[in-house]
Protein backbone atom coordinates (compact mmCIF):
# COMPACT_ATOMS: atom_id res chain seq x y z
CA UNK A 1 0.00 0.00 0.00
CA UNK A 2 1.15 3.51 -0.79
CA UNK A 3 -0.14 6.98 0.07
CA UNK A 4 -0.76 9.44 -2.75
CA UNK A 5 -0.41 13.09 -1.73
CA UNK A 6 -2.54 15.77 -3.36
CA UNK A 7 -0.80 19.16 -3.15
CA UNK A 8 -3.96 21.14 -2.33
CA UNK A 9 -7.34 19.92 -1.17
CA UNK A 10 -8.88 22.57 -3.44
CA UNK A 11 -7.32 20.77 -6.43
CA UNK A 12 -9.69 17.85 -5.84
CA UNK A 13 -12.70 20.09 -6.43
CA UNK A 14 -11.67 21.23 -9.91
CA UNK A 15 -13.96 19.84 -12.61
CA UNK A 16 -12.56 18.44 -15.81
CA UNK A 17 -12.58 15.54 -18.24
CA UNK A 18 -9.50 13.96 -16.64
CA UNK A 19 -10.94 14.04 -13.12
CA UNK A 20 -10.15 10.70 -11.46
CA UNK A 21 -13.03 8.78 -9.86
CA UNK A 22 -11.43 8.88 -6.40
CA UNK A 23 -11.28 12.72 -6.39
CA UNK A 24 -14.98 13.15 -5.50
CA UNK A 25 -14.69 10.76 -2.57
CA UNK A 26 -11.55 12.43 -1.22
CA UNK A 27 -13.04 15.93 -1.64
CA UNK A 28 -16.21 14.87 0.20
CA UNK A 29 -14.12 13.50 3.06
CA UNK A 30 -11.78 16.53 3.08
CA UNK A 31 -8.78 14.23 2.73
CA UNK A 32 -5.86 14.70 0.39
CA UNK A 33 -3.99 11.47 1.00
CA UNK A 34 -5.75 8.40 -0.43
CA UNK A 35 -4.13 5.04 0.32
CA UNK A 36 -3.83 2.99 -2.86
CA UNK A 37 -1.99 -0.09 -4.09
CA UNK A 38 1.34 0.40 -5.87
CA UNK A 39 -0.16 -0.31 -9.27
CA UNK A 40 -2.92 2.28 -8.81
CA UNK A 41 -0.41 4.82 -7.47
CA UNK A 42 1.74 4.37 -10.58
CA UNK A 43 -1.38 4.77 -12.72
CA UNK A 44 -2.27 8.04 -10.95
CA UNK A 45 1.15 9.40 -11.88
CA UNK A 46 0.95 8.01 -15.42
CA UNK A 47 3.80 5.59 -14.88
CA UNK A 48 4.16 1.88 -15.53
CA UNK A 49 3.95 -0.14 -12.33
CA UNK A 50 7.17 -1.80 -11.24
CA UNK A 51 6.67 -4.73 -8.85
CA UNK A 52 8.25 -4.36 -5.42
CA UNK A 53 11.48 -6.23 -4.79
CA UNK A 54 11.10 -8.83 -2.08
CA UNK A 55 13.64 -11.11 -0.50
Amino acid sequence: MEVHHVAKLADLGKPGPDRPPWADLMAARHRKTPVVCGSCHADIHGKKHVPAVTE
